[in-house]
């Protein structure tokens, strides 16, 4: 009886190599895009107390060209493991955690965060202003046509001990804005990306609720005022002002209070430059604001202008001997200086 040969189709040799490559890609694909699950342990420190604290949430992005988030949970302890998170040893994350409202940031490579465990720190949150103080506030002054242009930076120090976040209700503090501002726009730069802050009812005391923490603390303001002929831009706020100066564009634009002076060795080109005094908590300054001779037009020197020349009469004469019965004032001189000298000469033969 013959026995028949088992054959090997080429078809089928193709696709098992196929199947068998892309079983062998897939686990690599899913590495390198991913990482390679880990459990991620983490301890929440209260830095105001030095004990062990809690937070609301917390989340991890993997950082590309995006923000990838890959945790989101809410935390029920000081200390807590976060099971089978996909880590590249290399890549770059963000870890964010919010306590009574307020974020903080840090941004940690895949490799600190698989040696874990990871310390986090936080702040206990207070509103008292106590050892807070605007340690620098530039305002730059743009006049363009009919608008002002006000960019306010602020530099923030929140110096408290112990160290605690300030956050106020319904502000944190206080800073003067000129009535009639609008196109409000204010950033907190902390963490990652500028924060968006919420200012309310401008004027003298508009309030801006931002949360203080520990440091140093930025903050950018843009706003737009209708120009007008000495126009009254205020300068304040409740927090001590230990720094501030005043940058103003055009540099005909006049910029007048008793509480600044021009430093005109530090200047900026198109831009004059003014440093002020410092301010106490609640102490407000006007800027008074004006074009000067760029509207108004250069003052005529009165003394130093030539005068209209003198309108010859027919005879040759000016108009001032005119006036005098047609005799110029030097020849009435010279004929009252003969007279005397020759009544004095007949005196002496006499």
């Amino acid at each position: 009886m013959k026995t028949g040969t088992n054959r090997i189709n080429p078809g089928g040799i193709a696709a098992l190599a196929v199947i068998l490559l892309l079983a062998g890609t897939l686990p690599a694909f899913a590495q390198t895009e991913a990482g390679r699950p880990q459990d991620l342990e983490f301890e929440i420190i209260n830095a105001t107390t030095g004990r062990g604290g809690t937070v609301e949430r917390m989340t991890i992005d993997y950082v590309t060209t995006r923000r990838n988030n890959v945790v989101d949970v809410q935390p029920a302890d000081t200390t807590f493991t976060e099971p089978d998170v996909p880590v590249l040893e290399g890549g770059k994350y963000v870890i964010t955690v919010w306590r009574h409202g307020v974020p903080y940031w840090w941004s940690k490579r895949g490799r600190e965060l698989v040696a874990g465990p990871v310390t986090l720190h936080v702040f206990d949150a207070v509103s008292s202003l106590d050892g807070v103080a605007i340690s620098g506030l530039n305002l730059v002054i743009r006049r363009q046509e009919s608008l002002l242009h006000l960019e306010y930076m602020l530099q923030i120090d929140n110096l408290a001990k112990p160290q605690v976040t300030v956050v106020g209700s319904p502000a944190t503090f206080e800073l003067a804005l000129p009535a009639g501002a609008s196109s409000i726009e204010a950033s907190y730069t902390r963490g990652p990306d500028p924060m968006p802050v919420a200012v309310d009812s401008p004027g003298s005391h508009s309030g801006l609720a931002v949360p203080l923490t520990p440091g140093q603390n930025l903050i950018r303001i843009e706003a737009v005022v209708p120009w007008s002929e000495n126009l009254e831009l205020p300068v304040g706020s409740d927090l001590p002002v230990t720094s501030w100066s005043v940058l103003a564009s055009p540099e005909w634009l006049e910029v007048g209070s008793t509480d600044i002076e021009e430093n005109t060795r530090d200047q900026v080109s198109g831009f004059r430059r003014y440093a002020g005094f410092p301010l106490e908590s609640g102490e407000m300054v006007n800027l008074h604001l004006t074009s000067g001779e760029h509207e108004a037009g250069p003052d005529e020197d009165l003394f130093t202008k030539d005068a209209p020349a003198e309108k010859e009469t027919d005879e040759g004469t000016t108009d001032t001997a005119d006036k005098n019965g047609g005799k110029p004032l030097p020849l009435i001189f010279m004929f009252v200086v003969i007279v005397v000298i020759l009544v004095a000469v007949r005196r002496r033969r006499s």
